[in-house]
């Protein structure tokens, strides 16, 4: 077991990008993230994105997106899993996880009717994690993606993505799915234990660049997800990040590079027309 008294450091980069789409019909970025590092063992991190058919959007995933990280820091208050003594089990952490995602959702519902909007309009997809040195928590509604590493060359998909009939349906934290059914359905949980090296969460928009996402079966002829990141895409990205904490780079600096990585990195980012938005987080090694 990991000791606090280590003192675990992680270096994490984390920025949301106008996609070129957005900025050809003069629309907002609508993804939204959050960061916290809670002390030297637990952090949260938080993507939303913003439906794209949804008028007020940006601003629904900004709400949630913060309401959603400060709900699971006091998660972890409440249940003292900060002292490392006591871990959640996979049931404990679905029950901790769908009380937060309750909450905010009545939180919204006040919200909206508070400004006047109709709840639909600030529709947003949801993807959160808390993660230490030895565990990641996984929550979400919708689409995304998220990977994470535990030994050098190796990752592996942290979550699911949601996929609808239809391409590109999915579900957001507005929809009709706050029933039982509806939501053992729609909200997924995830728990993962390891030595973990480093994580990453990614709205849509940045998919094609860092998974595998649309594979031609030549026995089905078919394409189909598979939903894989790529580990060229991240391991370079690992030891980027690992020499900005070598130069001691302020997170101001840091987010600033991965803002500038986001938008125009790689041939993928400067062509995309959906808003980016990626954290990426990595414990340095002692």
């Amino acid at each position: 077991m990991f000791k606090d008294n280590n003192s675990p450091t992680w270096v994490v980069a984390y920025a949301s990008v106008i996609g070129n789409g957005h900025l050809l019909m003069n629309l907002p970025c609508q993804d939204s993230n959050v960061h916290k590092k809670l002390n030297n063992t637990w952090g949260v991190a938080v993507v939303a994105d913003g439906a794209g058919s949804a008028a007020k959007s940006d601003i629904g995933s900004d709400f949630v997106s913060r309401n959603i990280a400060h709900c699971l820091e006091e998660v972890i208050k409440r249940n003292g899993w900060q002292d490392l003594d006591h871990l959640p089990t996979e049931s404990e952490w679905r029950t901790e996880a769908i009380k937060v995602m309750q909450i905010v959702r009545q939180r919204l519902d006040q919200f909206s009717a508070a400004k006047e909007y109709k709840i639909s309009d600030l529709a947003c997809t949801l993807l959160a994690i808390l993660y230490t040195p030895f565990c990641i928590l996984t929550v979400h509604i919708g689409d995304g993606r998220a990977a994470y590493s535990v030994e050098p060359g190796k990752w592996e998909a942290l979550i699911e993505p949601f996929r609808g009939n239809e391409v590109n349906q999915t579900v957001f934290i507005t929809s009709n799915i706050w029933t039982p059914e509806g939501v053992d359905c729609y909200i997924k949980t995830g728990f993962v234990k390891g030595d973990i090296r480093a994580f990453a969460l990614l709205s849509d928009g940045c998919e094609n660049g860092s998974f595998e996402v649309n594979v031609w079966d030549e026995e089905k002829q078919k394409y189909h997800d598979p939903n894989r990141p790529y580990v060229k895409f991240f391991e370079p990205n690992l030891k980027g990040m690992l020499q900005l904490n070598k130069e001691n780079k302020t997170q101001d600096e840091i987010n600033e590079i991965w803002t500038g990585f986001l938008k125009d990195g790689s041939k993928q980012f400067q062509h995309e027309t959906d808003d980016k938005t990626m954290i990426f987080g990595v414990l340095v090694p002692e």
